[in-house]
């Protein structure tokens, strides 16, 4: 057996892969949507009428027996920003992001692709998705994702942005995202963490036992995106939910959906991760619950980060962090209300904050065309003592 990790996987996966497809035979056709989230990709069967050219949840084309199929689709965020922070107040309009996507089947319904771009990142982070997926065991009992993809680490990085209850995740989440050290300077000497929700790497998921339970296991560079792994390490990752009721799904955060039947469900999440340049040995662990029920919704996750450094001469910290939310739709599927309170505690005097928020989404077509709105209370512990910051944003978002 390979010593490489990374190596055997990736054997293990190849031989997977080609009992798979002697297995298949000839399968009823299905047609994949892929979202951001690895665990929320649905199989759903090809148009009634059998069109070549249509839309569904994207424009479309495909071939007569749907082996081969193309859709097109993509959001804009338009901000408008107030804050004031240390007594100073700012506005701001921009276009906080302007994406992309072109997804769908290659050969057989079981075989997808995702490619996705962010023109608002035109200069540092074009390129966000870049993979292909294929279903060994139907079902999505047994499926291998390699490329450029969103860890699944946090619940929260597995909803596409554009699905968030407020403007913007959490403080925490994106906090105890993965992060690696960088030399801005040149001198040889790590001095600025770069924060990585993508990365290049390969992972198995699945949903068994009825979509019971979710699992993610995999295996990536940890050095985030567009990068190739410049040290002998790997960032190794393991995600595991269990749907209590129902299946709450990642198509949006609050219940959209306005469930008749409570969706409940409970997990957790854990990676380990050696740093470049800085060599820190990093290990974090997350937890995970909610509850989607007739307009109403609660989500919160819980973290912790032990971090080793490299540098024997320095300390061991461990961090904790948390966010916890809830909306209720008081007019279904149209107006939500939304309350959010999430802090880190970073080891070390004077790390902690806080973000405490309120928001109000208006959903004029669904979650293609919705402005939201939120106020956000952010206490900051400073060296001169607590800095009380406040902001408030109002987003229009068009998708296709």
């Amino acid at each position: 057996m390979p010593r490489n990790p990374f190596v055997w996987l990736v054997s293990l996966i190849l031989l997977a892969f080609g009992a798979g497809t002697v297995a298949a035979g000839d399968s009823v056709v299905q047609v994949k949507d892929l979202p951001t989230n690895a665990t929320d990709t649905v199989s759903s069967p090809a148009p009634k009428e059998n069109k070549m050219v249509g839309y569904d949840k994207g424009f479309f084309i495909q071939s007569a027996d749907g082996n081969y199929k193309l859709v097109i689709g993509g959001y804009v965020q338009f901000d408008f920003n107030v804050d004031n922070f240390g007594g100073e107040t700012n506005y701001g309009l921009r276009v906080r992001r302007a994406r992309l996507a072109f997804k769908g089947n290659l050969f057989n319904p079981r075989f997808t692709y995702k490619f996705q771009f962010d023109f608002a990142k035109f200069q540092t982070e074009l390129l966000l998705d870049a993979y292909v997926n294929y279903e060994i065991i139907q079902k999505d009992l047994l499926e291998v994702r390699i490329g450029q993809q969103t860890i699944p680490y946090i619940r929260q990085h597995q909803i596409s942005s554009s699905a968030q209850q407020f403007v913007d995740r959490s403080l925490a989440s994106k906090e105890f995202i993965n992060a690696d050290a960088t030399d801005s300077d040149g001198d040889g000497v790590a001095d600025k963490l770069v924060k990585n929700g993508r990365d290049l790497g390969v992972q198995i998921h699945g949903k068994p036992f009825g979509d019971k339970l979710e699992y993610q296991v995999g295996i990536f560079n940890g050095h985030g995106t567009n990068t190739i792994n410049v040290n002998n390490d790997f960032l190794y990752m393991g995600r595991f939910v269990y749907n209590i009721l129902g299946d709450a799904g990642y198509s949006y955060e609050g219940d959209l959906k306005d469930r008749e039947h409570p969706a409940l469900f409970l997990g957790g999440s854990a990676n380990y991760n050696m740093r470049n340049i800085s060599s820190d040995k990093v290990t974090s662990l997350g937890g995970e619950a909610g509850l989607k029920w007739k307009g109403f919704s609660t989500t919160g996750e819980l973290f912790y980060r032990n971090t080793k450094p490299g540098d024997v001469l320095l300390s061991t910290t461990n961090d904790v962090g948390y966010y916890a939310q809830a909306g209720y739709f008081v007019l279904p599927k149209h107006l939500e209300v939304a309350v959010r309170a999430s802090q880190v505690f970073l080891q070390g005097p004077k790390n902690d904050k806080g973000e405490f928020q309120f928001g109000i989404n208006g959903f004029i077509y669904g979650n293609n065309l919705k402005l939201q709105s939120d106020y956000s209370y952010l206490p900051t512990n400073t060296k001169n003592g607590i800095e009380n910051n406040h902001m408030y944003r109002l987003r229009l978002q068009t998708k296709f």
